[in-house]
């Protein structure tokens, strides 16, 4: 059986199916509406800037990290030195 080849085919092929959507995609949307539902939004939003965010504990964790990373870095370049 030979596939139809070119443009015709390649607009066969985006008219004829449907996209399916995934489970990340569905629960993804299933939490928006939820959050809009329950008017949540914003305090969600606010939530999260504060100190006890997951942005925020996650930006620490990473500027703890490069901190580390640089004394280790200076230690490691200082015994190379004669």
């Amino acid at each position: 059986v030979k596939r139809p080849s070119g443009i015709s085919g390649l607009l066969g092929k985006i008219g004829s199916k449907k996209q399916k959507m995934s489970t990340l995609e569905k629960s993804k949307l299933d939490w928006e509406n939820f959050k809009e539902e329950e008017g949540i939004v914003e305090e969600l939003a606010i939530h999260n800037r504060g100190k006890d965010g997951y942005i925020e504990r996650k930006a620490f964790l990473e500027r703890v990290d490069h901190r580390q990373f640089e004394i280790e870095r200076d230690i490691r370049l200082s015994r190379m030195k004669p």
